[in-house]
């Protein structure tokens, strides 16, 4: 290991069983596969994560058993319809589940980030979500004489994992020109530790060419994983599309248990390594297919 680089092996290993694992990304968007994966490799049980809207990624981390507990804003595959893994294991009861507004999350990992107790929003009133939760929310009288809030409890995370475009092997991390998702940066700050996979290591040097890109300086982040293709099949915007194909074989397989565990088995368990698995998806070929600008219907 140089710096805050090591294989996605020895950052799993920074995960432990019943950690509060904030995962970053969206349905189809830049989650951090290949660090999933390994944590599934590790055998990681009674997990609890937090995601501002789940995808793939929750919904493998359900299928593997990982999970005894999501709090979330959406779980989904969008357009490729339910998580249907993650669904069984809630209405088996083995899951248990609270369901926030993005604005109640934000304000809930915003207060673990700065050290305050919560933070107030003014959101969910009208709704049933402020009588379901787990008592982290609580109407309260404005101090200055407004109309009530939702106090929100504080959400410190054990770990947060996210994939980016670059980092030096200080650990500062770089994003290219695109979206820049709020859980890139609300929630590593509200983790102990941090995980980042990205696509490439870089010199310092090449992260200063574009200093307003930097998300995450390295002190702020624990290990780097160098992983191309590392949040496949979701995309990362501006390289490479999400894999249709794939994320439909997921969908189809996961419509019980013994076809997920043997689609896990193939994808997840099988792959000795990330190269292992980027040649299994169908190697440069494939991946050339869903770079930006190329990317077609398969």
């Amino acid at each position: 290991m140089t710096g805050k680089v090591m294989s996605a092996v020895e950052a799993a290993e920074l995960i432990e069983d019943g950690d509060i694992v904030g995962v970053q990304g969206g349905p189809t968007q830049c989650a951090p596969m290949a660090i999933v994966r390994e944590i599934i490799r590790a055998g990681r049980k009674n997990l609890h994560a937090v995601t501002l809207s789940g995808g793939i990624a929750v919904d493998w981390l359900a299928a593997a058993g990982c999970l005894s507990a999501c709090t979330f804003a959406a779980v989904t595959m969008e357009h490729f319809g339910l998580c249907r893994a993650f669904r069984r294991r809630v209405e088996a009861g083995s899951l248990a589940v609270e369901e926030l507004s993005e604005t109640a999350l934000f304000a809930r990992l915003g207060a673990a980030a700065r050290g305050l107790p919560f933070l107030p929003t003014r959101t969910m009133f009208g709704t049933d979500l402020l009588t379901t939760g787990n008592g982290a929310l609580k109407v309260m009288d404005d101090p200055f004489g407004g109309p009530p809030v939702v106090a929100c409890r504080a959400l410190p995370l054990d770990a947060a994992i996210l994939h980016a475009h670059r980092a030096d092997r200080a650990g500062n991390v770089g994003i290219d020109a695109g979206p820049r998702y709020p859980t890139m940066t609300t929630m590593p700050r509200a983790a102990r530790r941090v995980i980042v996979s990205v696509e490439r290591i870089v010199p310092t040097a090449e992260l200063r060419k574009a200093p307003d890109r930097t998300i995450l300086p390295g002190f702020a982040v624990d290990a780097v994983v160098e992983a191309p293709y590392g949040a496949h099949p979701t995309s990362l915007f501006p390289v490479y599309d999400y894999d249709r194909t794939f994320m439909a074989a997921w969908v189809g397989a996961a419509a019980d248990d013994d076809t997920a565990r043997a689609f896990l088995d193939a994808n997840v368990h099988a792959p000795p390594s990330h190269a292992g698995y980027l040649r299994l998806v169908g190697g440069s070929d494939r991946l050339a297919e869903l770079e930006i600008g190329t990317a077609r219907e398969h």
